[in-house]
């Protein structure tokens, strides 16, 4: 996949239809976080993306708790030849797991508990527990083109270009990751 040079930052809403209620909650926070760390940004729903590739970085957004129609669905099967900075939040890190051959299984989590960074990585930094609060349900058993980099595959990052999956919701917690996407080479 040849992309532009555009420094736009695509945020993408994986919620079961455009403009819905659930992009209040899921898609928006994310958006605001990104604008306030001073990026430019595009919001769309993935079914009205035409082409990825003018977007320098992508975030797929989380959505409802039972909403996964996202998870199989063709449209977004671009994933598996991008090789831009990328963040899957909840929901989006379950989509960049599934498009790349991993599994995604039943599993609810909801509320803070610290997440226990493994690896060092340039977007989280170096090993550590740290607060997050978790809003999904499903667990993520990663193909190994993905490294975990936090227990219970809370977080990873893929072996061989800037593509990263958080369970957890950075846009709450810990918007200083969703700064780090903008700001720094990751």
């Amino acid at each position: 996949m040849h992309c532009g040079d555009d420094n736009v930052i695509l945020v993408l809403d994986l919620c079961y239809r455009p403009e819905s209620l659930s992009s209040y909650e899921f898609v928006d926070p994310v958006a605001n976080a990104l604008r306030r760390a001073g990026a430019e940004i595009d919001v769309l729903h993935y079914r009205e993306l035409e082409d990825p590739c003018i977007y320098e970085k992508v975030v797929l957004c989380g959505t409802a708790l039972k909403d996964s129609r996202c998870l199989d669905d063709e449209r977004l099967s671009w994933i598996r030849e991008w090789r831009r900075p990328m963040l899957g939040i909840a929901t989006g890190a379950a989509v960049i797991c599934s498009v790349l051959g991993g599994s995604v299984l039943p599993g609810v989590h909801i509320g803070m508990e610290d997440v226990r960074i493994t690896v060092e990585t340039r977007l989280l930094g170096e090993p550590r527990a740290m607060p997050a609060f978790h809003l999904h349900s499903f667990r993520l058993v990663p193909p190994s083109e993905l490294i975990e980099v936090a227990e219970k595959c809370e977080a990873f990052v893929c072996r061989d270009r800037p593509v990263y999956g958080l369970l957890f919701n950075p846009e709450v917690r810990n918007r200083w990751i969703l700064e780090r996407f903008v700001k720094c080479e990751v």
